[in-house]
């Protein structure tokens, strides 16, 4: 690697705002950087481009131990993959000259099973479910275990699916031990819609019988909650998808892809947007208001301050920050709820005061309406209510205010409104409090009360066989 090229790759270490596409020349061959993938600050950087032309991904690694290990490391484990017959890339070119390192592999193109996953119908879930398990089985079996196997990690190419991120792979002689492959199979596992899984007994069926389905479901459920924890705390940290948001007069969290957005409606004054607003809600403890903003429809809620008890109260709970967490793990379980753009609480004398929540505007139909309108839709729409209870029940966790003026279908999508109350750990008695909140939905309906029985039956109808397809795993 010439001393420019070096410099870029340096350059390229350090910051994730490098203007791209940059090219390097590393060997008398071409290398250019086209798109960054992922980005440690001065330890790692992950892109795609181009070897003379050819499609690969470019690792670059600095000149810190760790990063001499891990490349040094995802060497050896991908000669470790190819001895035993696991389906990885091949590695095209090698440079270690100076401060940094740099490894570029053939890119079997974008095909994940996170893409395909996106792509697919519900009813065909089960069958990548299964395809994916079998692979994992194969590895464990050859002593290859993923320690952070997740749907990006395989690639479908050439009729096959292949493992990627060998750095970080562990390869043992003998098969990987059975708790470590447990939990393994687990996480693979958790990383699905929660309601698209086959039964427990079809996963353990697929992996080759090594645990019984108890087991299984009982490790998926550990796994899942330990999961959505740490990857929930990623909202409120600097990270590709979140950017932290510091002021003079504020803190927060916004997402780093609507910064134009949010620095809109910093420079124009939440409090000044929200009076000019169309006004939804106007109440002693909150503000609602929807207005555009660079062209985009969006909601901005404010947290009011009653009294001087409240105000001691938010120092310590927000309901902003509480919300903007709870849209994060909806996310996560594949509910939808109106996409959370930031975060705000305004400070004084160091104390929190008002506090602000800014969504993308949805519009749609309540359930009654669609109840009273009938047809294929009104099937649709108690069917995924259902589904979102049976996911509260299987997830454990409680939306904690389910009236029905707290959801809407958009384009016949259930949207989740509302989540200033949700618990996503609400302790023992969720099963009754669930109940209660199913019977707190159809409890309102006027002026269309009269349809709630029947709507009730159906949704139950629709509740009961949902949980029985997932009873394996309760």
């Amino acid at each position: 690697m010439a001393d420019s090229s070096r410099d870029i790759a340096l350059a390229l270490l350090a910051s994730r705002e490098t203007a791209l596409p940059v090219t390097l020349r590393v060997d008398g061959q071409v290398l250019e950087m086209q798109a960054l993938l992922r980005f440690m600050p001065e330890r790692r950087a992950v892109y795609s481009g181009l070897l003379d032309g050819q499609p690969v991904i470019i690792k670059l690694f600095s000149s810190h131990p760790r990063s001499r290990r891990e490349v040094q490391v995802e060497q050896q484990r991908l000669a470790a993959l190819a001895e035993k017959q696991v389906p990885a890339p091949r590695v095209l070119l090698r440079d270690h000259p100076g401060e940094a390192a740099l490894l570029v592999l053939e890119h079997l193109g974008e095909v994940s099973a996170k893409v395909r996953l996106q792509e697919m119908s519900a009813e065909n879930i089960p069958r990548l479910v299964q395809d994916l398990v079998a692979l994992t089985s194969k590895m464990h079996r050859q002593g290859v275990i993923q320690n952070d196997i997740h749907l990006d990690n395989f690639i479908f190419a050439d009729g096959d699916w292949h493992v990627i991120d060998a750095g970080d792979v562990d390869v043992a002689d003998g098969p990987v031990e059975k708790s470590k492959a447990l939990a393994n199979l687990a996480l693979l596992l958790a990383q699905f819609p929660p309601l698209s899984l086959p039964s427990a007994q079809q996963v353990v069926s697929a992996y080759g019988d090594s645990f019984s389905p108890q087991q299984l479901a009982q490790s998926l459920k550990k796994t899942r909650q330990i999961r959505l924890r740490k990857l929930v705390k990623k909202a409120l940290r600097n990270c590709t998808e979140f950017v932290e948001l510091n002021g003079k007069s504020y803190t927060g969290m916004g997402r780093r892809e609507e910064r134009p957005l949010i620095d809109a409606l910093l420079n124009g004054g939440l409090d000044a947007l929200l009076e000019d607003s169309e006004r939804l809600k106007d109440g002693n403890s909150a503000t609602v208001g929807r207005l555009q903003v660079q062209g985009e429809s969006l909601v901005i809620k404010r947290y009011n301050v009653k009294s001087a008890w409240k105000k001691l109260a938010r120092q310590f709970k927000s309901r902003a920050k509480n919300s903007w967490l709870n849209a994060a793990y909806l996310g996560l379980v594949q509910v939808s709820t109106p996409e959370a753009v930031c975060y705000l609480s305004n400070k004084q004398s160091g104390l929190t005061d008002r506090e602000y929540l800014v969504c993308r505007n949805v519009d749609g139909r309540m359930l009654p309406e669609i109840c009273e309108a009938g047809g294929a839709l009104r099937d649709q729409a108690l069917s995924q209510m259902a589904d979102f209870f049976a996911v509260m029940r299987l997830m454990a966790f409680s939306h904690g205010d389910s009236k029905y003026t707290n959801f809407l279908f958009q384009d016949g999508q259930l949207q989740v409104l509302d989540l200033d109350g949700m618990s996503r750990e609400p302790g023992g008695g969720l099963e009754q409090e669930l109940a209660d909140q199913r019977e707190r939905l159809f409890e309102s309906w006027r002026p269309r009360e009269a349809l709630a029985p029947q709507a009730r039956h159906e949704f139950n109808a629709f509740y009961e066989a949902r949980i029985k397809s997932i009873e394996s795993w309760l």
